[in-house]
């Protein structure tokens, strides 16, 4: 990301500061940002992709924190409970009058971040440039809210007992547009399914409360976090849980397949991904083997659709989201 390299860049500089060997901690670490001033640093990542592209390059990536570090950058998530989190866990791991630095756009929350932690840490230095800001503070006395931060990245309940986690996808409540497929979804589903970017598992975890004839249901999630809960929200022995990128998923076939695609990984919408997950659905579907989406109204999948599926049907519309039912894909179009 361009914009994190030129804060990130001027931030070192700017703090004179030689990063220690190997011991430095990036924490939402981006694929497209230069790290190469830290050198060897261990990333913390939980989207499968950004994690994937990350070893390519040539960094480890965790999920959880375990080491104890000499230097660490958190990037700023747009969820500032998570965020907030992140930072206290990044402290914890610092090694006395290390070095933290804190950045991110103004978009996600940089300057509210950065209000906060002035009332708590003498802030060494900040840089506002590419419409965002980086600042640091050296480790020292430890606030007590920082223990409140950290609550604030545990599980907590929703909606019908579900378990949530801050930062992930629909994590204050069940997502409208998967709450209306389940209610169109027919009492007939059998076999073994998969439900493609599962989330934290609320479609999977009603069709296996409701429907014995399902013999497995496969839930594919990007999100690490998203996925932790939907283990906690499970407990059927027919649910497998693969973290993976639901794009490139292809280790077995299903009778059927069950998905709220996401549209946008950024703040703009991106309907290429739910194309894609159209495409793998095609290729993951056995021959008669159907598929049941939900989307937002105004993107126009049925185009896609028409290209993978011999058979697409509507099944209802609201002023907000559609539902669709395609059957038996199109294999001919690989060949």
């Amino acid at each position: 990301m361009a914009n994190t390299n030129v804060r990130l860049s001027l931030a070192l500089d700017a703090c004179s500061l030689t990063i220690p060997q190997p011991d430095s901690l990036i924490v939402n670490a981006n694929d497209t940002a230069d790290y190469s001033k830290l050198g060897n640093a261990s990333c913390i990542q939980w989207f499968k992709p950004t994690c994937d592209r990350l070893i390519e390059i040539g960094f480890k990536t965790f999920q959880d924190f375990s080491s104890v570090n000499n230097f660490a950058l958190v990037e700023i998530t747009r969820s500032k409970p998570q965020s907030l989190g992140l930072i206290a866990q990044a402290f914890d791991t610092l090694s006395k009058n290390s070095i933290l630095m804190i950045d991110g756009n103004k978009t996600d929350g940089i300057e509210s971040h950065l209000k906060t932690l002035r009332k708590l840490f003498n802030i060494e230095g900040v840089i506002s440039k590419a419409h965002g800001k980086i600042f640091w503070i050296k480790k020292s006395t430890r606030p007590q809210i920082l223990d409140q931060w950290l609550k604030g990245l545990e599980p907590t309940k929703i909606d019908h007992n579900y378990s949530t986690k801050a930062g992930i996808f629909s994590a204050n409540h069940i997502d409208k547009a998967s709450a209306l497929l389940l209610e169109n979804l027919p009492n007939h589903l059998s076999g073994n399914g998969a439900d493609l970017g599962a989330g934290w598992g609320y479609l999977s975890s009603e069709l296996l409360r409701s429907n014995d004839k399902i013999k497995s249901i496969c839930l594919i999630e990007a999100d690490w976090n998203a996925l932790e809960c939907a283990k906690l929200n499970i407990n059927d022995k027919r649910a497998e849980f693969e973290w993976a990128d639901a794009t490139q998923y292809k280790k077995t076939k299903y009778d059927f397949i069950v998905m709220n695609p996401p549209f946008h990984l950024t703040r703009k919408a991106e309907p290429d991904i739910g194309k894609s997950f159209i495409k793998q659905a095609n290729e993951l579907l056995l021959p008669k083997g159907q598929l049941w989406m939900v989307a937002n109204r105004q993107l126009a999948y049925e185009t896609t659709l028409d290209s993978y599926f011999t058979t697409v049907n509507s099944i209802t519309e609201t002023p907000q989201f559609k539902v669709i039912n395609a059957s038996r894909p199109k294999k001919q179009i690989f060949r």
